[in-house]
């Protein structure tokens, strides 16, 4: 597998998107929500939300660890504004 980095944009506010469609196994991963941001992000799994999910304001980041590697495609995304996105670089385990 190759190094996981790469942005994820959501077209639709209020839509979850999916960080990555295929798989990679990280130890850790950064998400980092672009200052061109026109508003928040919001991170978490297939239900994320304005309401549920952790959120990145423009500039905004988030490094996590785990003890056992995890897939990224367990990762959503969703947006406060259209066309809004989120970087993100993982540690292949």
């Amino acid at each position: 597998m190759g190094l996981p980095i790469g942005s994820v944009i959501v077209p639709a506010a209020g839509t979850a998107v999916q960080v990555v469609a295929s798989g990679n196994a990280v130890s850790a991963v950064s998400f980092k929500a672009r200052m061109a941001n026109a508003g928040a992000i919001f991170l978490g799994d297939d239900s994320v939300a304005a309401a549920s999910g952790y959120e990145l304001k423009p500039g905004d980041e988030i490094t996590l660890s785990f003890r056992e590697a995890i897939d990224l495609r367990r990762f959503y995304v969703d947006a406060a504004n259209n066309n809004d996105s989120l970087d993100y670089a993982g540690v292949s385990s």
